[in-house]
């Protein structure tokens, strides 16, 4: 007896479907690379409202890049919702030995970020072991305007990208110092490629200070590390040595990371123009 219809296909019954026009979506950009608004519509026979939304909700979240050239493509950090927890675990296991380093040298607490969504996540944090330090702990997230972590990882990612997580919403104040004006970060952010580091100048707290630099792999950040104290204390722009160990030991995890490209290569982020 041949089987009903029923028997041979699933129940449509519990379908989402603006789920499945957002795969079709993300299938069709995956096959075709770089694509216009119209291009999208007449290819996946979606509603061009529907699937402006998508795409601005994709674009938002950073799944999907929009161009100078209004097309869309899409970011690796669709990859990473596959294998995101062994990339992460890779980059800590490279970068602890010589977080461990830096809080001995220096006595401040150094941290590990990653770009997740639109903030940066930490993945592992080093604390300091004087009584006064600061707090942060794994898991915990940092707005990227605000913080070195983020400005060190938007600094080496693509120029659109970074464009895109930072115009088009508000950028809090949390001191008198924070960057509030996208304009001016997109400054900021090529002067942390010219130098290849960034600074929080109080950006976050008026009572904090952090240095961070990017952990890269193809010239586009897949982490970054930083030190950070009480403003009080610690003043790296006083103190050559810490920069220069911070970019020595960020260097090392991009070349340790180098060696397994299975690691490092889930960074999400197209590489980092030249400029």
């Amino acid at each position: 007896m041949q089987p009903t219809p029923a028997a041979t296909k699933p129940s449509e019954k519990y379908m989402v479907p603006v789920v499945q026009s957002t795969f079709r979506i993300l299938e069709e950009l995956s096959r075709t690379g770089a694509l216009g608004l119209n291009d999208v519509t007449q290819r996946t026979g979606i509603s061009k409202s529907t699937v402006f939304r998508i795409l601005t909700t994709l674009t938002r979240l950073g799944y999907v890049v929009r161009d100078n050239s209004r097309s869309y493509y899409v970011s690796q950090a669709v990859g990473d919702l596959v294998s995101a927890g062994a990339s992460v675990e890779a980059v800590r296991r490279a970068a602890l030995p010589h977080m461990l380093e830096l809080r001995d040298q220096f006595g401040e607490t150094v941290n590990l970020g990653r770009l997740e969504f639109d903030k940066v996540t930490y993945v592992e944090v080093v604390p300091s072991e004087y009584a006064l330090r600061l707090h942060e702990r794994p898991g915990a997230t940092v707005c990227l305007h605000a913080s070195a972590l983020g400005k060190a990882i938007l600094a080496f990612s693509d120029e659109d990208f970074a464009a895109n997580l930072i115009r088009g919403r508000e950028l809090t104040m949390f001191t008198r110092n924070t960057i509030t004006d996208p304009q001016e970060l997109m400054t900021e952010l090529r002067r942390v490629r010219e130098r290849g580091y960034a600074f929080d100048r109080n950006e976050t707290s008026s009572l904090a200070t952090c240095l961070a630099a990017p952990i890269t792999r193809s010239g586009a950040a897949i982490a970054a590390i930083s030190i950070s104290g009480p403003s009080s204390r610690f003043n790296p722009r006083k103190d050559a040595r810490v920069i220069e160990s911070l970019l020595k030991a960020a260097d090392s995890v991009s070349r340790q990371l180098r060696t397994h490209p299975e690691a490092a290569s889930k960074s999400g982020r197209k590489p980092a123009r030249q400029r």
